[in-house]
């Protein structure tokens, strides 16, 4: 019996079946995300490695195809028990107010990392599955779904004795309530990392499921049901042969009432990638820094539809019987490319490890010459060291201490203290302190404080990094300080340099040129700024994004939609319009404007057959403007610079300068049709001893050159 055709048979037998209710619109459906990884389990338990970077996959899966806003999720990286109690505390609060409204409340809650037989593990302290259960059953919300990736997890769904149902998550139509509990492992098992994969296991193919994988009804949307089933099976087929033996994930599941519960919609995604019907075999997505984005087991015979972020994927697809091809693609916004198997190029072609297992053997101090002229070079597996000294060159397989070479230092796994490299330092993940005359170089994630002339690292990246050159190819939490920082992933904190790169952006950039490839929460200070989609600020000469919930203040302002401030404002989903106004200075004047419907900037051109020395003249000019509307009337602040030419002799002598400001009132006629009147003040600067009095009949000469031009503006706006 299939694993589908059991849950159907659970639905049948123990699901109720009331008369489906009238669907509901969507707007009237509210998520929230409480999601937390933890790689530090306390005192005697080997530091995870994906914990963290698995808690932060799920969270922007859940934003960018779950439904659920940024405001409404909680991201949680190695919190204590009080911090994550404090985090639910707080959902609490917040759900509780979202129940005023009309909307129906849902809540997500996601954990990676160590846990036991009695609870959740965290700094070494625990908090037990009965109170986690009690905290999310107290929530006042339709449904509650709980994803655990750890150790023993599957004890959560011990304490009341729920019998396993079918799983769904609510969609809009929904009437369904209760909850969803999914752990990762059963009671007794271990939950398993992979290096391949640089993510949990489960994790890994969950996300890969709620991306797409899993759609086996090829709707665009995947239910919990096809996720948990698809991470199931995978699960349980990849760690069969591992060492710490087969991993079968849980569930219970108590739900009441009709409707499909979906996790991700596969039509909100940034990108779409269908890999077509022709394709067969194990198909891996992976990004552009080589990190494993998704994991497909293909049959053919039917497409599959990934949603994705927008940029550079290189696609591996192997057979199964010995033939492996591959392909670069590029996916842009709002775009779906489809790979078949005419599109592969022929290429050629892991260990996995307990969440709180020892494998290396243990030696306190290492003294070495060169590596293997020391104390270990006789055992067979390089040690686990608490100290060690090399005169040229020392590595130990894992470090609990303090390791220096005066040339070069290597830890082959991870690093729990100090290393120092005269010239070279290398480590697998580091977590206190790397020094590096040179290059300072790790292949998992680094937490703490790191100096080097170059540094790199595979992995993700928590503290404060300084380099002359700083790569991460993971995530950054904390700051990075050099002249050229490139982070592959997100970044959560401040990069400032001369020149910064980063996949996503909470916090600061502040550089000479800001590149971000995703999201902005934040602000970006440089002279160019370019970011995805920004929820902040951008400030510098050049600003360019998609859309912008925020300021833009440079010079030049590029996005779909923003507040723009600055002279030249290009909103490709703003608003355009044609103004054209008579004033004392300018009897003819017709503008373009450019921005939203708020904020916006102008070019203006005028023609005055009395200027300067009686003579007519042409004007040209900048103009920024703020607008607020009241029903059908709105109301405007205008200022603009303009200068003057005259309409005979050179035109391009300039014979004065015109600086106004204006305060217009103005009424809808029409859709496309409005009237405006209001003052003006102006200005007239003249240029090389001409006359600026004609300009106008009345005026205040405020010397020589310069005269104020008070009056009115009477003029028409269309589109």
């Amino acid at each position: 019996m299939t694993f589908a055709l059991m849950l159907q048979l659970l639905v049948a037998a123990q699901a109720p079946a009331p008369a489906e209710p009238p669907a509901a619109p969507a707007a009237t459906l509210r998520r929230f995300a409480l999601i937390a990884g933890s790689n530090d389990g306390g005192s005697g338990r080997v530091t995870l490695r994906y914990a963290g970077s698995d808690a932060r996959a799920m969270s922007k899966v859940l934003t960018q195809l779950g439904g659920v806003d940024s405001r409404d999720v909680v991201l949680l990286e190695d919190p204590s028990p009080q911090q994550l109690g404090s985090a639910l505390e707080a959902l609490d609060a917040r759900v509780r107010e979202a129940r005023h409204g009309p909307a129906r409340v849902e809540v997500f809650f996601y954990y990676s990392g160590h846990s036991d037989e009695e609870g959740l593990l965290l700094h070494g302290e625990r908090l037990s599955y009965a109170a986690l259960r009690a905290r999310l059953d107290a929530l006042p919300v339709e449904v509650r779904i709980a994803v655990l990736d750890s150790c023993a997890s599957g004890a959560l769904n011990l304490l009341k004795g729920g019998a396993p149902r079918p799983s769904f998550l609510v969609d809009a139509s929904s009437s369904l309530s209760g909850h969803a509990f999914l752990t990762s492992a059963s009671a007794d098992e271990a939950a398993q990392e992979s290096e391949r994969l640089k993510a949990s296991i489960f994790t890994h193919y969950f996300l890969s499921g709620l991306r797409g994988a899993a759609d086996a009804s090829r709707d665009g949307r995947v239910t919990l049901a096809e996720a948990y089933q698809y991470a199931f099976a995978e699960t349980l087929a990849r760690t069969t042969s591992t060492a710490a033996g087969p991993q079968r994930p849980n569930w219970d599941i108590q739900l009441v009432g009709t409707g499909d519960l979906v996790l991700t919609d596969l039509r909100a995604a940034d990108a779409n990638l269908v890999l077509s019907a022709q394709l067969g075999g194990r198909v891996h997505v992976l990004s552009a820094s080589g990190g494993l984005v998704v994991e497909v087991a293909k049959a053919v015979g039917k497409p599959v539809d990934l949603g994705l972020e927008v940029g550079e994927y290189r696609v591996v697809v192997d057979d199964g019987a010995g033939h492996v091809g591959e392909s670069k693609v590029f996916l842009a916004p709002h775009a779906t490319q489809t790979l078949s198997p005419d599109g592969l190029t022929a290429t050629t072609l892991e260990s996995t490890v307990r969440r709180g297992d020892e494998a290396r053997p243990h030696l306190p101090i290492e003294l070495a010459l060169v590596p293997p002229l020391s104390l270990a070079g006789a055992m067979s597996t390089p040690p686990r060291v608490n100290f060690g000294l090399g005169i040229l060159a020392v590595r130990a397989g894992a470090l609990d201490g303090l390791l220096i070479g005066s040339l070069a230092s290597w830890v082959d796994d991870a690093a729990n203290g100090i290393v120092i490299g005269g010239v070279f330092t290398k480590t697998g993940p580091l977590r206190g302190l790397g020094v590096s005359g040179v290059l300072l170089t790790s292949a998992g994630d680094v937490t703490g404080l790191t100096a080097s002339t170059i540094g790199i690292t595979s992995g993700n990246s928590k503290g404060l990094h300084l380099a002359a050159a700083l790569v991460a190819g993971g995530d950054l939490t904390g700051a990075q300080l050099s002249v050229l920082d490139i982070v592959a992933g997100s970044v959560r904190g401040a990069q400032l340099a001369a020149s910064s790169y980063a996949g996503e952006l909470t916090g600061v950039q502040a550089s000479v040129l800001n590149i971000v490839g995703g999201p902005v929460h934040g602000a970006q200070l440089g002279v160019l700024n370019i970011g995805g989609d920004v929820v902040g600020t951008q400030i510098g000469v050049v600003n360019i994004a998609r859309k912008v919930r925020g300021l833009q203040l440079g010079v030049v302002n590029i996005a779909e939609s923003s507040v723009p401030v600055g002279l030249i404002n290009v909103i490709t989903h703003g608003r355009y319009s044609l103004a054209a106004w008579a004033n004392e200075t300018s009897l003819a004047n017709v503008a373009v404007k450019i921005g939203t419907d708020a904020v916006y900037s102008f070019v203006v051109g005028g023609a005055n057959p009395r200027g300067p020395n009686h003579k007519p003249t042409l004007s040209i000019g900048l103009g920024l403007g703020v607008r607020h509307r009241f029903g059908g009337w709105y109301g405007e602040v205008e200022a603009s610079f303009e200068d003057l030419h005259p309409t005979s002799g050179n035109f391009l002598t300039t014979v004065a300068f015109s600086p106004a400001l204006r305060l217009n009132v103005g009424y809808q006629l029409f859709e496309k049709v409005a009237v405006f009147a209001g003052a003006q003040l102006a200005t007239a600067i003249a240029v090389n001893g001409q006359d600026v009095k004609a300009l106008s009949p009345w005026g205040v000469d405020v010397d020589a050159r310069v005269r104020l031009v008070p009056g009115f503006a009477v003029g028409a706006q269309f589109l």
